[in-house]
């Protein structure tokens, strides 16, 4: 038991800010919530960081770990790299659900009869829609 003490501080001391970012990301509705660790991220504010690390540290573990990070350039590190992994997450979610949306297009084409003139294995992409400030005859904006 000693040893896993002697571990945890050393962990603390010398890696402060990743195991922050580490129990930040385990934290339950994080990714979906309009938390305060959400906000803070997306406001890349280190300083709203911190209140809610302050606030909700638990544990014998983690007490304490906040203050090993004492300056506030550090914090707003951590309030960068939160807010990287949410948008990271939040684009690979969108990935996944394109490539769902292709998959069961391809399956509903597969069940129906193929439409004269078309492959079965193309897509329908459709066109952006015009710029509403653009220019009427030019079309640029």
């Amino acid at each position: 038991m000693d040893e896993l003490k002697y571990l945890a501080t050393w962990v603390k001391e010398q890696h402060a800010q990743e195991y922050i970012l580490t129990w930040l990301l385990n934290q339950p509705g994080l990714w979906w919530s309009d938390g305060e660790a959400y906000q803070a991220a997306t406001q890349k504010s280190g300083k709203l960081l911190r209140e809610y690390v302050k606030n909700n540290q638990k544990g014998d573990l983690f007490q304490g770990i906040a203050d090993k990070i004492v300056d506030d350039e550090s914090w707003e590190q951590v309030a960068l790299s939160l807010g990287r992994i949410i948008a990271l997450y939040q684009d690979e979610l969108v990935r996944l659900q394109d490539y769902s949306r292709r998959g069961e297009t391809v399956k509903k084409r597969a069940n129906n009869p193929n439409p004269p003139g078309r492959s079965r294995d193309s897509f329908e992409i459709q066109q952006a829609l015009p710029d509403p400030y653009a220019d009427a005859i030019t079309g640029k904006g």
